[in-house]
């Protein structure tokens, strides 16, 4: 969620917003234009001039908001819960800095639980990363965003425990509104008078208002690991033995069970190769269903991830299982006791 932030110092806050791409006239410009005609009479060449109009543009209000994850928040620890984060975008689409009231309402219908205590705080440390109340300061009144500019501000929610099950999700809207007295939210309202240097100002298309949901949603997911000792195969004057002497090879196994709601992401399983033995060489192996009722399929010792999970590092096998929901993975290798 790395985004380019500029930053312009308020009253209010350090802000960090963004630019946007598009180019609008900024209000209280003043357009001036006079026509001229030129003709011939009795033989010679004349222009006459008209007065010259001038036009005062005319502020234009217009926000957005925006959910800027993509998808719901997961709340995966104990509850009651605190400080659990949404992200919003706040677009200020009009032709000149305008301040607007951020609020939040939590009680919106459908929802299982309502988020207790929801503040605003304005993103201004490390873009996309919540740098905590002394650096991304929570809002208390109307902010300023600059003309064509975009904000992001975190929604901070406590999550009690009501109690809640695995799957309950919790909706909050983030409303934005300008701060032109009325508050109409009618497109195309007109304020005489209202704009810089006398200029008219005018809602547009947003009626100076915009809004959108984020949601928390209730994760019970977790992660065993379970390494066991499948073999021991050693070898004494050609008589097998199940002993761990010099030379012998233990085959280990690991087992991981991820089970509940939700996802583990990105899961990475490293186990390094124990002192006093030698990582046997492609003997790693993968069985996708974790249970052996299928054949396990054979992994590299090379890093050719993603055409195959599993590597050696050099001092530890390494395999990486991705995503991962109400599942069941088994990885094997096998070391030998050393001899020397």
């Amino acid at each position: 969620m790395k985004k380019i932030g500029f930053f312009c110092l308020t009253a209010a806050a350090v802000l960090f917003w963004v630019p946007a791409a598009w180019a609008l006239t900024a209000a209280g410009t003043v357009i001036e234009n006079r026509a001229q005609a030129d003709f011939d009479l009795g033989g010679s060449s004349y222009t006459v001039y008209s007065s010259t109009t001038q036009t005062l543009v005319a502020e234009l209000v217009d926000v957005s908001v925006a959910n800027a994850m993509g998808g719901p928040a997961f709340v995966t620890g104990s509850l009651p819960a605190a400080g659990e984060l949404l992200y919003f975008s706040v677009t200020n689409a009009g032709n000149s800095a305008e301040e607007y009231a951020l609020t939040v309402d939590p009680a919106v219908a459908g929802n299982d639980f309502d988020p207790d205590n929801p503040i605003v705080a304005i993103d201004a440390g490390t873009i996309g990363s919540y740098d905590g109340p002394a650096t991304d300061t929570i809002i208390s009144g109307p902010i300023p965003i600059p003309a064509e500019s975009t904000i992001y501000v975190w929604v901070v929610s406590d999550i009690l425990d009501t109690p809640l099950n695995a799957g309950d999700t919790g909706q909050v809207v983030l409303e934005a509104l300008h701060q032109n007295a009325p508050a109409d939210t009618t497109p195309g309202y007109v304020y005489s008078g209202a704009g810089p240097d006398g200029a008219d100002l005018v809602l547009g298309v947003s009626g100076g208002y915009g809004a959108d949901l984020g949601a928390y949603e209730i994760q019970r997911t977790s992660l065993v690991l379970q390494k066991t000792v499948a073999s021991i195969e050693g070898m004494v004057d050609g008589v097998a033995v199940a002993e761990p002497i010099p030379g012998a090879v233990i085959t280990y196994q690991l087992d991981v069970i991820v089970s509940g709601s939700g996802t583990a992401y990105a899961v990475t399983i490293t186990d390094p190769v124990p002192t006093y033995t030698t990582y046997v060489a492609g003997s790693m192996t993968l069985d996708e269903d974790g249970d052996g009722g299928a054949a396990p399929v054979d992994l590299t010792d090379a890093d050719d991830y993603p055409a195959d999970p599993g590597y050696f590092t050099g001092t530890a096998i390494r395999v990486r299982l991705g995503d991962l929901t109400e599942a069941t993975k088994r990885i094997t290798f096998q070391v030998t006791i050393d001899i020397d």
